[in-house]
């Protein structure tokens, strides 16, 4: 399996060329984070499982959705922080799930909080699943290992 391939403006040390042919043909995982610690980790867990897709990371729900609202390239999987500034991961989860254009893309909320009433409450919305941030860097790439294998190998997507 190649390598991860992400957006260049998001890893500055991305060298490979890539043209707009092979980024269409990509899947695109939208992250809404706003600990840019998180944001690494996460890049990194893809890069080690070798995963071929695109990422592509905002700072809040509301980017992510002004992100969906100006692109015409639709998501494969979106991955939601929790708790976020401006407009945090249950108010986007709801926003995306209310909209005949978004509703259809598998949308995750990822968080510390293990809260069953938070777990009850993002599943209520509409959440594909909640996932608990592990706690080792070994875990989370088993998580997106796990989480990558179901979506892009075992489901089916829709393309639109």
């Amino acid at each position: 399996m190649p390598k991860v391939q992400l957006i260049p403006e998001l890893l500055s040390t991305y060298t490979s060329p890539m043209n707009k042919t092979t980024m269409s043909k990509l899947p695109l995982i939208l992250i809404a984070e706003d600990d840019e610690d998180d944001q690494m980790l996460m890049k990194s867990a893809f890069k080690d499982n070798q995963i071929d897709c695109l990422l592509e990371f905002m700072a809040d729900g509301e980017r992510l959705m002004e992100y969906l609202k100006a692109n015409d390239t639709r998501p494969s999987l979106i991955l939601l922080d929790l708790n976020m500034p401006k407009v945090d991961g249950k108010t986007a989860l709801k926003a995306i799930k209310n909209s005949a254009e978004y509703r259809h893309i598998p949308t995750m909320i990822i968080s510390t909080s293990s809260s069953e009433a938070e777990v009850r409450k993002v599943y209520d919305l509409g959440a594909a699943a909640y996932l608990v941030k592990p706690a080792s860097y070994d875990d989370l790439i088993e998580l997106v290992k796990h989480l990558t294998s179901f979506f892009f190998d075992t489901a089916t997507l829709s393309k639109t």
